[in-house]
C-alpha cells in the first residue's frame, strides 16, 4: 500500500493511499470513483482504516492521514481542538489539490468530520460516520489515567474496551493489533486528544449539515454507543443509520465486510 508526506503548515505530514505513486514532489491521482479522506480516531492513526482502503480502492481513491503527531506524521503533541484538527484537515486537502471530497471519520474523526462538514460545506460531498457522538461523554477517569501516563506515574493501558465480547473470545487477535495501533502515537497525544473530545458539542449544530451521510455504530460499543449514531442520523436529514452486531468501538476492524459493503453500498448512490 503506497504511503507518502506532504508538507501541511509546516509539518510533514503522512498519509495512506492507493493507486499508483508519484515522485515526492507530485500529488498522487485522486479521480478513481471518490476521493475519500479517512480521519482517525484520537490518539491513534491513519493505518487503523487498511482494511477499509484496501477494499476501498478497488472503485474509488481513498486517503488516510496521520493527524499531527499521530502515527508517522511529524511531532510529538497533538491538537488542541476539534476545530484546528478540522482546519488542518482542509490545509490537507489543499496540499492534495482536492477541491471536494467525502469525509469519512471514526470517533474523534467523526466528530471532525462533522465540524468540517459545518464549517466548510463547500468542500464536502458526503459523509461517512463511524462509531462517533455529537458530544462525547469521557469519563474524568480516563483522563486521568492518561495524564498520569503523560507524567510517568502509570503504564500505558491496555484493556479491550473498545472490542466487542465476541471480538474478545473468538478473535483476539484483532484486540492486539488494535493495541498496536496504540503505541504508534506517543500517549501525550492520546491524553490531549481526550481534552479535545472533552470540548466538542455539535449536538445543536449538525443540524445544519445538508450533506448525504451514513452513520455506522457497533451494537456493543459502551464508548460511542448506538444512541449517540441514532442522535446524529435524527438531526441530519436523510442519514442513513446502521447498526452493527458483534462489534463496539473498533468497529472498523471487528467486522470490516459489513463496514465496507456499506460504505461501498452508500458511495455508489451518490449523485
Amino acid at each position: 500500500m503506497p504511503t507518502k508526506y506532504v508538507e501541511v503548515k509546516g509539518r510533514a505530514s503522512h498519509f495512506y493511499y492507493t493507486g499508483r505513486t508519484t515522485l515526492p514532489e507530485v500529488a498522487p491521482d485522486f479521480s478513481k470513483g471518490r476521493a475519500v479522506l479517512m480521519v482517525h480516531g484520537a490518539g491513534s492513526n491513519g493505518h487503523t482504516f487498511h482494511y477499509q482502503y484496501e477494499k476501498l480502492g478497488e472503485a474509488h481513491s481513498p486517503i488516510a492521514i496521520d493527524l499531527p503527531g499521530h502515527g508517522r506524521s511529524a511531532g510529538v503533541d497533538g491538537l488542541g481542538s476539534v476545530e484546528e484538527y478540522s482546519d488542518f484537515v482542509i490545509a490537507f486537502a489543499d496540499a492534495l489539490k482536492l477541491k471536494s471530497f467525502v469525509i469519512a471519520g471514526r470517533s474523534m474523526g467523526g466528530a471532525i468530520a462533522m465540524d468540517v462538514a459545518l464549517r466548510y460545506p463547500g468542500r464536502i460531498e458526503a459523509l461517512v460516520l463511524i462509531a462517533t457522538a455529537p458530544k462525547f461523554n469521557i469519563p474524568q477517569a480516563s483522563v486521568d489515567i492518561w495524564r498520569n501516563v503523560t507524567m510517568g506515574r502509570a503504564p500505558q493501558p491496555f484493556t479491550t474496551d473498545y472490542h466487542s465480547p465476541k471480538t474478545v473470545k473468538e478473535h483476539f487477535e484483532i484486540v492486539r493489533e488494535g493495541w498496536m495501533e496504540q503505541i504508534q502515537t506517543d500517549p501525550r497525544v492520546r491524553y490531549t486528544d481526550l481534552l479535545a473530545c472533552t470540548k466538542v458539542d455539535l449536538r445543536d449544530k449538525i443540524g445544519a449539515i445538508a450533506k448525504p451521510a451514513i452513520v455506522l455504530a457497533g451494537a456493543d460499543d459502551k464508548i460511542t454507543p448506538p444512541a449517540d449514531a441514532e442522535a446524529i442520523a435524527a438531526k441530519i436529514k436523510g442519514a442513513r443509520l446502521k447498526t452493527i452486531a458483534d462489534a463496539a468501538h473498533s468497529i472498523t476492524s471487528e467486522q470490516p465486510g459489513e463496514v465496507n459493503a456499506a460504505i461501498a453500498g452508500f458511495l455508489s448512490e451518490l449523485q
